[in-house]
């Protein structure tokens, strides 16, 4: 494929907004503004037979901070439909499909307010793209577009093209560019991947999209495991519920998964698809950041915390009463749903364990999730909305609210989104939001089964 060199540009900047504050006026807003990150440069390649290697163009030098604790820019942004790479040449409903698609995905961040592109007055709808006029910048700055995307595709049989362009109106400059070659049928992770990039190119951090979900399905004994990406619109299926219901999926580095079976009368944890424990009753599984499995083991008089290494077990927590729903901190310290003080609450612990301090308000607190950068935690507040608190318990924010139940929260692996289970429309399904609660939506409103319990990979897709 063709090497061209595409100009950076600088920053501009948009409206704001923020998450709800707590009741009662005991909280604080979360964070500090992030401050404009250093250049960082890119030797990204798809999955081995996904599609053609990516080339990789020049980045800008000037990157936009964003806050997502509270308050942070969103940029007016407008994908017009892609046009053919070759003059007079012929497009196919992907010309309008994945434009779609890429409005989706950018909307879905919270970062960027898509800006209807029959609103300008451009004349040659291919400008900008290669074999085209130059860009012209005066009728996309007319309807108040910071950025604009343009597209060029190609389709031949099974086979696809795409070039894509990311063009800064204030400046007058291409930001971004790439080409990709390969399948139709991959078209969508195409898509996903000049996502994270565009996100990498604006912001300085890469996007998640075509990170994994692993989510429940199914009502009681027919519960099974299924997996969905962000950016597709399809789950697949992991682990058919077989002589008792599948439930409490987690994912771990790697792609590790695991998740607890209920084999007739026997509790199972199952681990990358193994059967490492039968007996005792086994909950709420998760990973720790160096891949070792841990989950609630319930005893004769108490449930603790346990590790799970080969075929021996050693709890992590003690006590008489019930510990279940660890997560942890990239430093390896652990967050938990703890009885030990009453009612049910969230507690922190040392990375060596030992008795947990407690963090979250009075009242029932379950289902913590530790956000993959280490500095927020999210929960379930009175087993109906979620809120996000520093480590030590300050800043705490509700983000749901007013909306039916909200359970388990889970941070994307860049921690700037949470994936979460809510049954505001009727019936349980998973949503997405920004950080801050911003831009809360249905993950996969084509999918008619009920969706509970997701759990977001820590690993970050390719890009």
């Amino acid at each position: 494929m063709s090497n061209t060199v595409f100009k950076p540009s600088a920053e501009s900047k948009s409206p704001t907004s923020r998450g709800k504050l707590f009741p009662k006026g005991v909280i604080v807003l979360l964070g500090s503004l992030f401050t404009a990150m250093a250049l960082i440069a890119l030797a990204a390649t798809m999955p081995r037979g996904a599609m053609a290697q990516i080339t990789e163009y020049d980045n800008p030098s000037v990157l936009i901070p964003v806050d997502l604790s509270g308050t942070y820019y969103r940029y007016n942004i407008v994908i017009p439909n892609f046009q053919p790479l070759r003059p007079n040449g012929s497009v196919d409903q992907n010309a309008s499909a994945l434009p779609t698609r890429l409005g989706k995905n950018l909307d879905m961040t919270g970062f960027f307010q898509l800006v209807d592109p029959r609103a300008s007055m451009e004349i040659d709808p291919r400008a900008g793209l290669s074999n085209a006029p130059p860009m012209d910048f005066a009728p996309w700055a007319q309807i108040g577009a910071n950025f604009v995307i343009k597209g060029g595709i190609r389709v031949s049989g099974s086979n696809i093209t795409l070039e894509l362009k990311l063009f800064d109106v204030a400046l007058g400059q291409q930001r971004l560019g790439k080409l990709f070659e390969g399948k139709v049928k991959d078209a969508r992770k195409m898509i996903n991947v000049f996502t994270n990039q565009v996100i990498l190119s604006i912001t300085g951090e890469p996007g998640v999209f075509g990170s994994k979900i692993i989510f429940v399905t199914g009502e009681r004994a027919g519960r099974s495991i299924m997996m969905t990406e962000l950016g597709s619109d399809e789950a697949e299926g992991v682990f058919a519920s077989k002589n008792g219901p599948a439930s409490q999926p987690t994912l771990g580095p790697g792609d590790k998964t695991a998740w607890t079976h209920r084999n007739r009368n026997r509790s199972e944890l199952v681990s990358n698809g193994r059967v490492v424990h039968s007996g005792d009753t086994v909950l709420t599984p998760a990973y720790m950041p160096n891949g070792t499995l841990v989950a609630a083991l319930s005893g004769p008089v108490s449930t603790n915390i346990t590790i799970f290494e080969g075929r021996s077990k050693r709890p992590i927590t003690s006590g008489s009463g019930v510990d279940v729903s660890p997560t942890f901190s990239p430093d390896g310290r652990m967050a938990y749903v703890s009885t030990q003080g009453g009612g049910a609450g969230i507690y922190v612990t040392s990375p060596g364990g030992g008795q947990g301090a407690r963090i979250s308000p009075g009242g029932t607190s379950t289902d913590p999730a530790w956000s993959p950068k280490g500095d927020k935690i999210a929960f379930v507040y009175r087993e109906r909305d979620i809120c996000v608190v520093n480590p030590d318990g300050s800043g705490l924010v509700q983000v749901t609210g007013g909306q039916g139940q909200n359970f388990h929260p889970s941070f994307s692996p860049d921690g700037r989104m949470i994936v979460f289970s809510s049954n505001r429309a009727g019936r349980h399904q998973l949503y997405v939001m920004s950080a801050n609660g911003d831009r809360q939506q249905v993950l996969t409103p084509e999918y008619q089964g009920s969706m509970t319990l997701p759990s977001w990979s820590p690993v970050m897709p390719p890009y």
